[in-house]
Parts: structure tokens; C-alpha cells; sequence
């Protein structure tokens, strides 16, 4: 035992003692710094790459080795090095442009001799994107986000980093993460994040994602949020519909001949790349890339995004991505970002013996002391040395992330940042912050503070939430929300109070215990489909009440806790005393002879208003998405979804004559919804729903089955509302109802090859919403539209049907992708 310690010592001071450094700079003929080019050691594929200056450095025990460095579209270039014990070593690289050769081209039925390479390679695609099947590997990256100016004001408020710098070029953001990589086709992968650091949040987690931009695949996709269709890679299987391919030339690397192709797309604002590509003649692979996506490739967010790529040998047969770096850029209200993500791959292990813990439903797992690494780690770790400036915005972040933890700091900032701002507390939500004690207390627009309408007359409806953050960690779900609401109507004279209480929790899957009480006025749909804000006005306007309301005093608990893989169990109960609510004034601005308001209970259910009655439910819901995947954090889980559908099954039971029950009956409801996403086509998202009552001896409207039906001329939740439908006209208490709401959007296919609309990035819409009841009583509506008006809008046309009939007509305005994922019964 003594002696393995002595070995162990021995080994590990000999390591510290004789690991000597390589550095130094890469630039062109011209002086111009090459930044992220690849270094690395020929004999045993262990490398880096220069940072963004343009430095490397490279650590080695004493030896003799072969450097060689490399840059896309450069000439590489490899030198004989002795690396002696105690002595670093200064190696810089001037690279030269690539000399590219253009032999004679052979011109068959005047085509480029590039297209011919190109038809190669895409027959050699699927091997290639197969042939790493399964592999592990160590992957560092780098992340930065720059900006170059900004605006003083934006919508009339001062930009403020809080920061102390005024300057108009800083670091917004920088972060490093060190992660193994498991792969094994094709479906499962694996990344656990060693190591973490972001500038200025010693408790952040990094960026991490390892994982390769293959070229290889028809189509390559950076988020949805850049665009939802992901674009044509240069060799797709059907590539040579979208692109023009130029041969410049070639050139020898290692006894391979590889041709520069140049990229170019066949029409403007389409998904598509424009650049470079290396293909390996006779094998066909791709060497790298050089490849630029701006708005004319229907881009949202970005202005431009360019990526390259350098793939490098890992043995005779396989070569492997060695560096990618993505360089995005951004202009928007006048801000100027730019920024760059590099990865750097090193280790590979081919073939790896996986066990059967290695993969599981979390893809993303950050260890505990991912981090809490010293800058001695990693001074020795990242392979990319630090800028001047990284070194400086991590000091001067550190510095200030200590200043901010000061209890006077914090106080003076959550002063500046809950100045009242009259436009917003009138218009918007207004939220007061307070750092040291971790709480904030959000208040409801002005503007939905006072209301009309005629069973209360103008009434009063202050609210706020307060709510508690229960731990110091920020990634802790652990809170406490209490939300008092009061209203007092003033023609009608009643007072109402209530109170709701949310306690959130849950170390590894999210949970929530909430109780709520008190008298409030209540939707017959309990869900409140109607906004106050809006039927106000149409009360005073047009004299119609949208909004049928009766008076509960009421008692809610729920409990839902999140059970991993997807499930999510739901228990509530719900007790209410309710009372009819009258209309109590005709009071309008403007008053026609010929109009009067409807009375304050559906119509369309009931020809006279309810009785007083109690009624007391109990609830249990299951949710259900097979194939969950996680990202693991060391106090808790967050579920990403799955490409499986959404099932949920509600099931809702009154509870016998307890605090003197009236109601008697039984229902439920089951529900499946999901996105399809056919990338350039766009994507389809639907919503089956079937339910029915199993007993409904005794059931009041407010018990009844509701849809969600629309009233507005804004549109409400899509893919889960009737957008033309009165809302009480099909509720039911049949024993059996289905539904469907089914959408495409083709986000930007089809608009992008019509002049004029192409350049706005206007995307097509369509669908179908239905509801059968049975033989005579269904409904169903058309609608088609564009959305992504402005970036934010969206705009319908809704044809509607009652019993096979056309009915109505309409539009619909709303904001674009506003959906809804998942089934609720109780408000």
C-alpha cells in the first residue's frame, strides 16, 4: 500500500514537473490572425485550436513530435519539433492561401465538373453519416457573445447593463464547459458536463453543446428559433434542386486531391447555404466547410450565421469533426451583437462499451461540482487560451458579482428597477423585485383593476401575488406564492374576497401543492374564457354582456407532482356554494332603442338563471409523454419534451352528499396532442380529444362539458379553441363528444416563391378545428392564414359550419405560435 502511494506521488509529481508548453501565434502571409485555427500533434491526434487572436498553446511531455496546423481554406502546414525537459517552446505558424489548381476541365453538356463531385459525394452521404455509429468523446467549448453598440434608449427606456461601463463594445456574455460525449445510433446520446464556468455566476452552468453540425444529413438545423424548417445541406439527396456548384480548383493535402467548391442557392430566401465546400476526391468525403446563412435564407432572429468545419482523420477509414466554430451575428433596435461557439473534440474512442446505465432519459447531466473548479483547472483544461479581454471580463464579472451580493448594492438596485413606470402599470403587469429577501409582488394592469358589466354595474378588482423564493440557490424550484384578490361591485353591492396559496417544490421532479378559498365571482366556464378588459367594453359599447358569471363561496386543494419518464399524476377537489347573479343596470354609453343586454346566464343552456346549490368534485388527472428526455441539474430535473405525443386523462367524480353536495355525476376526458415537424415542408400540430359523462343524474351549467369558444375578434389559444364558436353553444352533458384541432404551418414554404410576400417571411397557415356531438349537433371551421407578421402576429380567416352548413365568417388576430400543450378542467 506504502508503495502504490509512493508510485502514485512519484507519477504525479513527474507529470507537474515535465510537462512542458508549445505556444504561439497563427496568421496568414499578410499578417491577418487566424482565429480558432487547429494545432495539433500529427503522431497521436492530440491538439487545440488558436483563440480568436489567433494564439495556441499546447502542453507535452519531453519529446520529438511533428506540429501541424491547420486553417479552412490555408495551405497546412507541419513542422519537426524536439521539446526538451524544462524548456517551452514558441512555434508560430504563417499560413498561405490554399493554391488551388484548375487542371483542364472537361465540360460535359456544359455543366461545371463540380456537380459530378457533388453527385459523388451525395452518394457516398448515408455511409459517412452512418459510420460513426457509435463513438464517446471530450468536448470543450467556448462561447461569447459581443456587443459592438447600442442604443442609449429602447421604446423609451434606458438600456442599463449595470455594469459600471458605459462603453458601447463589451462582453455580454462568456462561458467555458468541458463534457464527455456518448453516441451510439440512432437514437441515444448522452452529455455529462465535467466541468463548467460562466463569467460572472460562480453558481451558472455553462453551455454545452457537443454535439456535431453534419453536413451529411439532408437537413442541418441550429434550433428552431432560427428557423423552423432547418436548411438544405449542399449535399442533400436532393441537393442539386437548390444549389449552383462551382469547381475553383484544387489541391493536394497528405497525397489526397480535394476540390474547392464554391456554393451558391438557385433563388433567394430559401433555407439554404452559401460558401464553400472541400470534397476528398476518389472517397468523397467532406475536408471542411465555409458556409454563410443570411436573411435571404430565411433567417429569423440573426442577420447572419456562418459555420465552419475541419474534419481530420481519426484512422484509415474514419475521419471525425475536429473543430467547428459558429460565428453569429445580430442587428436589432440598434443593438450590434456578434459572438462566436467553438467546439473542439479530442479523445475519441470508437466503439465504446456502453453499459447499461450510460444511457437513460436524461441527456444533459451537470455534476455537482461542475462549477466549483478552481482557475489552476483550468489554466491546465482548456485547450483554447484566454483573450486579454476574457481574462478581463472574467476578473472584473467575479469582482462585480461580489459587489452585487452586498446588502446596500442590492438595495440600491431593486430601487432603480422598481421605479414605477405609469405606461407599463397601466398597460401591462407591473412586478416589484427584492433581492435580499428573495421576493417579488406583481400587480395586475390598471386597466383591469376597474370593470363593467351589468349583474355588478363598474366594479373593483385589485389584486396581487406575492411570491417567495425559499432557497439561496437560484436553481432551486422551492417557492410560495400567495395572491389575495378582492372585488366590490358597486350597483350590486357585493363584496368578495378570496386567497390562493402555491407552494412549489420538488428536489428531482417538479411538484406544486396549492389551496385556494374564500368568494369570488365565477365564468359558468370556470376556465374564464372571456377577459375583463374586453367585455367591459363591449358592455359599455354595444351593450353585450360576453361574460356569464354567478357568486361561489368556494374551497380548492390540488396537489401534482411530476414522477420522471414523462408522467405527471394530478388529485384536486373542488367545493362551491353558488348563487345566481342578476343584472342589476342598463347602463351604456350608448344607449339604442333596439338593443338590450341578454340576461347574465347562457342562454343557449338555460331558460332561466341558476338556483342556489352546492357542489363538491374530486379530480385525477394523468399526463403521459412516452420518451421524456431531461436535462439534469445537481438539485432537480427539467423535462425538454419528446417527439412522442402528449396524452392526457382527466376524470372528475361529485362526492356524495358531503357539506351538502347536490350535484350528482361523473365525466371525462382524454386528450392527445403533438407537433410534426417535416422540416422544410413545415409543421403540424394537432389536438384529438374524446370524453362524455358517465353519470349525469344531477349536473348544473357550470358542471357542464364547455369548449373553448371564441367571442373576440382576437384569437385565443390555437390548436386548442374554436376560433368562430359561441362558447356555451355546444356544451353538453352527452355521454359522448369528440373534437379535433389540426394546423399546418408551412413556415415560409410556398410564401417564399411569391414576389413581394418572400422578402416579408410570411408563413402560411391552415387548418381545420371540429367538434361531433352526434348526427345533428357537430361543428366544424376552416381557417387559413400568415403568421410571423412583424415577427409577432398572426392573421385568420375562419369559415365556419354548424351541422354541415356554413354559419359564419371572420378574422382573427393574434400572436404568432401561441399554443397550448396539455388539459385542465378547473381554473
Amino acid at each position: 500500500m506504502k508503495q502504490t502511494f509512493f508510485i502514485f506521488i512519484f507519477s504525479l509529481f513527474s507529470l507537474i514537473t515535465f510537462s512542458q508548453k508549445i505556444k504561439g501565434n497563427v496568421t496568414d502571409n499578410n499578417g491577418k490572425i487566424l482565429p480558432f485555427a487547429s494545432v495539433f500533434i500529427k503522431e497521436n491526434n492530440k491538439g487545440t485550436n488558436a483563440n480568436s487572436e489567433g494564439k495556441y498553446s499546447l502542453k507535452l511531455e519531453p519529446g520529438q513530435y511533428t506540429l501541424v496546423c491547420q486553417y479552412v481554406g490555408y495551405k497546412k502546414e507541419e513542422r519537426k519539433i524536439t521539446l526538451a525537459k524544462d524548456e517551452d517552446l514558441e512555434i508560430n505558424f504563417i499560413l498561405t492561401v490554399q493554391e488551388l489548381t484548375l487542371g483542364e476541365v472537361i465540360i460535359k453538356n456544359r455543366e461545371d465538373p463540380a456537380y459530378q463531385i457533388i453527385r459523388n459525394a451525395i452518394k457516398k452521404r448515408t455511409y459517412y453519416e452512418s459510420q460513426l455509429s457509435a463513438f464517446q468523446c471530450e468536448v470543450y467549448t467556448k462561447g461569447q457573445l459581443r456587443l459592438r453598440d447600442y442604443p442609449k434608449k429602447v421604446l423609451g427606456r434606458k438600456v442599463d447593463f449595470e455594469d459600471g461601463d458605459t462603453s458601447k463594445q463589451k462582453m455580454l456574455y462568456l462561458s467555458e464547459t468541458v463534457s464527455k460525449y456518448s453516441v451510439n445510433k440512432p437514437n441515444k446520446e448522452k452529455i455529462e458536463v465535467i466541468s463548467s464556468k460562466v463569467s460572472g455566476q460562480s453558481d451558472g452552468f455553462g453551455l454545452s453543446a457537443p454535439r456535431f453540425t453534419s453536413f451529411y444529413s439532408n437537413n442541418v438545423s441550429f434550433g428552431e428559433r432560427l428557423n423552423p424548417r432547418g436548411f438544405v445541406s449542399p449535399i442533400a439527396e436532393n441537393a442539386l434542386n437548390f444549389y449552383r456548384y462551382k469547381l475553383d480548383g484544387t489541391y493536394f493535402e497528405d497525397g489526397r486531391e480535394i476540390s474547392h467548391i464554391k456554393v451558391t442557392p438557385k433563388r433567394k430566401y430559401e433555407p439554404l447555404f452559401s460558401g464553400y465546400i472541400d470534397i476528398v476526391a476518389d472517397d468523397w468525403r467532406i475536408h471542411s466547410v465555409q458556409l454563410l446563412l443570411t436573411k435571404a435564407s430565411q433567417m429569423e432572429v440573426m442577420d447572419t450565421l456562418r459555420v465552419e468545419q475541419l474534419y481530420r482523420p481519426l484512422n484509415k477509414e474514419v475521419w471525425y469533426i475536429s473543430s467547428q466554430v459558429i460565428y453569429p451575428a445580430v442587428k436589432f433596435l440598434g443593438f450590434d451583437a456578434y459572438g462566436s461557439f467553438v467546439n473542439i473534440y479530442s479523445d475519441f474512442t470508437v466503439e465504446p462499451l456502453f453499459d447499461k446505465k450510460t444511457f437513460d432519459n436524461t441527456i444533459l447531466k451537470y455534476t455537482d461540482s461542475s462549477n466549483k473548479k478552481t482557475a489552476e483547472y483550468w489554466e491546465r483544461t482548456r485547450p483554447v487560451p484566454l483573450m486579454v479581454e476574457e481574462v478581463k471580463d472574467y476578473k472584473r464579472k467575479d469582482s462585480l458579482e461580489i459587489v452585487r451580493k452586498n446588502p446596500r448594492y442590492l438595495d440600491s438596485l431593486d430601487k432603480k428597477r422598481n421605479e414605477f413606470k405609469p405606461l407599463q402599470a397601466l398597460l401591462l403587469e407591473q412586478t416589484f423585485t427584492y433581492q435580499r429577501s428573495r421576493t417579488t409582488f406583481s400587480f395586475r394592469p390598471l386597466t383591469e383593476l376597474v370593470g363593467f358589466n351589468p349583474a355588478e354595474g363598474w366594479y373593483l378588482n385589485p389584486d396581487v401575488t406575492w411570491t417567495k423564493r425559499l432557497d439561496t440557490n437560484s436553481f432551486s424550484r422551492r417557492s410560495i406564492a400567495v395572491s389575495p384578490v378582492l372585488r366590490y361591485g358597486f350597483t350590486n353591492k357585493h363584496f368578495n374576497a378570496h386567497l390562493g396559496v402555491v407552494y412549489t417544490f420538488g428536489k428531482k421532479y417538479a411538484a406544486s401543492l396549492s389551496v385556494a378559498g374564500g368568494k369570488r365571482v365565477f365564468q359558468f366556464f370556470n376556465n374564464s374564457p372571456v377577459g375583463q378588459r374586453g367585455n367591459s367594453l363591449s358592455s359599455l359599447r354595444n351593450e353585450d354582456n360576453r361574460m356569464k358569471t354567478y357568486e361561489a363561496a368556494f374551497l380548492r386543494g390540488r396537489y401534482r407532482q411530476g414522477l420522471g419518464n414523462g408522467l405527471f399524476i394530478t388529485t384536486a377537489f373542488q367545493y362551491q356554494d353558488r348563487q345566481p347573479l342578476e343584472n342589476k343596470t342598463n347602463y351604456t354609453w350608448q344607449d339604442k332603442p333596439n338593443r338590450a343586454y341578454t340576461p347574465n346566464y347562457p342562454t343557449e343552456l338555460l331558460t332561466r338563471n341558476i338556483q342556489r346549490h352546492q357542489s363538491l368534485t374530486g379530480l385525477l388527472g394523468i399526463s403521459w409523454q412516452p420518451g421524456t428526455k431531461y436535462i439534469e441539474l445537481p438539485d432537480r430535473k427539467i423535462s425538454i419534451g419528446s417527439k412522442m405525443p402528449l396524452f392526457d386523462l382527466l376524470y372528475t367524480q361529485t362526492l356524495g352528499t358531503l357539506l351538502g353536495n347536490d350535484a350528482d355525476f361523473s365525466k371525462w376526458k382524454f386528450t392527445m396532442d403533438d407537433n410534426l415537424n417535416f422540416r422544410l415542408q413545415g409543421k403540424l400540430q394537432y389536438k384529438l380529444g374524446v370524453g362524455g359523462f358517465l353519470n349525469n343524474r344531477n349536473v348544473e351549467a357550470p358542471d357542464y362539458m364547455h369548449f373553448n369558444g371564441n367571442l373576440s375578434s382576437f384569437a385565443t389559444e390555437y390548436v386548442n379553441s374554436f376560433q368562430l364558436l359561441p362558447i356555451y353553444e355546444y356544451s353538453n352533458t352527452a355521454k359522448f363528444y369528440s373534437l379535433a384541432h389540426i394546423e399546418h404551418n408551412f413556415n415560409g414554404f410556398l410564401t417564399n416563391k411569391i414576389p413581394g410576400i418572400k422578402k416579408l417571411n410570411l408563413y402560411l397557415v391552415a387548418g381545420v378545428n371540429g367538434l361531433y356531438i352526434n348526427s345533428s349537433k357537430y361543428y366544424y371551421e376552416y381557417f387559413v392564414g400568415f403568421d410571423n407578421i412583424l415577427k409577432q402576429f398572426r392573421v385568420d380567416f375562419v369559415q365556419s359550419f354548424q351541422n354541415g352548413k356554413p354559419w359564419q365568417t371572420g378574422f382573427k388576430v393574434g400572436l404568432s405560435r401561441k399554443g397550448n400543450r396539455g388539459n385542465d378542467d378547473w381554473p
